[in-house]
């Protein structure tokens, strides 16, 4: 799984895109973003929908943001 570089984009469209994109995930499936910075307004909206989440050091500055639907 390669993750999606959304450092580039302004807020919120990171959020926008995450969220959209999370709905989507079926049980099972992983989606995995590059970050510029800890999302932590976005943590809270992931766990109203059921997600697992966990994080990595991009080494290159930001975070990887890794999705899963259990």
């Amino acid at each position: 799984m390669s993750p999606r570089d959304l450092r580039h984009l302004p807020a919120p469209q990171p959020m926008e895109i995450i969220l959209d994109e999370a709905d989507l995930l079926a049980s099972g499936q992983e989606a995995a973003y590059i970050l510029p910075h800890h999302p932590s307004p976005l943590l809270p909206l992931l766990q109203q929908q059921g997600l697992d989440f966990r994080f990595e050091l991009s080494g290159d500055g930001g975070v990887i943001l890794i999705l899963s639907r259990p």
